[in-house]
C-alpha cells in the first residue's frame, strides 16, 4: 500500500468516529460553547446589578434619570480557525500511545470540524512548524472537513518548532475577522505571555496541549536509543533514578509555565496525553463553557 492510500484510508477511519462523536457526544453542546462572531444592537433595558457597564447608554441614562443598559443579539454564525503544529517534534509517537501526537491532534481537529460545519458555521486551517506552513480559508460544507484531516496526517516531517509570537502573528494576519480558534500543539517552546494575549485579544482562543506519556515520564526499560526528531541525531540513553527524577521535574515545571500563562490571561485551555482518550476532557470544556455563556 502506497503512502496516499494509506492516508486516505486514516482519512476515512478518523471521518467516521468524527461524525459519530460529533453527532452523538457534542450536537447541542458546541453550539452553546460558543459566541458568534458579533452582537447587534436590540433594545435598551434598564440597568440590573451584574451588567457590564460598558453597556449603559448615558444619553437614555440622562434623559431618562435612570441607568439603561443597550441589550444586544448575537449573530451566531463564526468561524473556527484550527490552527494545528506540524513539526517535527508532533510526528513523534512513542510504544505507549496508539498515534503520534499529529495523528491524535487530527482526531481532535476532525470532531471540532464536524460540530462546526453541522452547526453551520465555517472552519479553516493553520499548519504551521512545516516548511513552507499552509493556510485553508474557513469554509462550510463535509468537503472542507476532510481536506482538513488530509492536509493534517500528509504534512511533510520537515520543519522545526516556531516561536509562539510567529504563529501568533500568522493568524492574525491570515483571519482578520474574529474567530473561535483552537491552538492544537505540543508547546515545546518558551511561554510567551504577550504573543498569547494579542492573539486571545482578537480571537476566542483556545490552547490544547498534546504530549506522548513518554515525553513527560522517562521509560523504565534500561538502555534505549533517543532521536532528535528536529535532526534526526540519535543518542544511546541510560537514564539513571536521578536522570528520571529530573527529567520529570522539568517537563512538569515548563507545564506549569504554560498553564500559568494560560490562567493569567483567563484563556481556558486543555492538557492532553496522547494514550487517553481526547472526548471527555472535550466534554468537560464545552459544559464549562455553556454553563460561563449561560449566566
Amino acid at each position: 500500500m502506497d503512502k496516499t492510500q494509506e492516508i486516505m484510508q486514516q482519512v476515512r477511519r478518523i471521518e467516521m468516529q468524527a461524525r459519530r462523536v460529533a453527532t452523538t457526544t457534542f450536537a447541542g453542546q458546541y453550539r452553546s460553547s460558543f459566541r458568534g462572531q458579533g452582537l447587534d444592537f436590540d433594545d435598551f433595558r434598564e440597568y440590573l446589578p451584574g451588567d457590564e457597564p460598558r453597556f449603559i447608554d448615558w444619553k437614555v441614562t440622562a434623559r431618562t434619570g435612570t441607568p439603561y443598559v443597550r441589550k444586544f443579539h448575537e449573530e451566531r454564525e463564526q468561524a473556527l480557525l484550527l490552527a494545528i503544529d506540524a513539526s517535527a517534534s508532533m510526528h513523534y509517537g512513542s510504544a505507549a500511545a496508539v498515534d503520534s501526537k499529529l495523528e491524535y491532534a487530527a482526531r481532535i481537529a476532525a470532531v471540532l470540524a464536524w460540530s462546526a460545519v453541522q452547526n453551520g458555521d465555517k472552519v479553516g486551517l493553520l499548519l504551521f512548524g512545516c516548511r513552507p506552513h499552509f493556510y485553508l480559508p474557513p469554509a462550510k460544507g463535509m468537503k472542507q472537513c476532510l481536506r482538513i484531516v488530509r492536509e493534517i496526517l500528509s504534512v511533510p516531517c520537515n520543519g522545526s518548532d516556531d516561536s509562539i509570537d510567529t504563529v501568533a502573528t500568522e493568524i492574525l494576519h491570515t483571519q482578520r475577522k474574529s474567530a473561535m480558534c483552537f491552538l492544537i500543539s505540543d508547546f515545546l517552546t518558551t511561554p510567551d505571555r504577550q504573543a498569547i494575549g494579542k492573539l486571545n485579544f482578537r480571537h476566542e482562543l483556545i490552547p490544547v496541549r498534546v504530549n506522548d506519556p513518554y515525553e513527560l515520564e522517562l521509560p523504565i526499560t534500561g538502555r534505549f536509543y533517543a532521536q532528535d526528531p528536529e535532526t534526526g541525531e540519535q543518542y544511546l540513553v541510560n537514564p539513571t533514578t536521578e536522570m528520571r527524577a529530573a527529567h520529570s521535574k522539568a517537563m512538569k515545571a515548563h507545564a506549569v509555565e504554560w498553564e500559568r500563562t494560560f490562567t493569567q490571561l483567563g484563556i481556558d485551555y486543555l492538557s492532553l496525553l496522547t494514550n487517553r482518550d481526547f472526548v471527555t476532557e472535550l466534554r468537560k470544556l464545552f459544559s464549562r463553557r455553556s454553563r460561563l455563556f449561560s449566566r
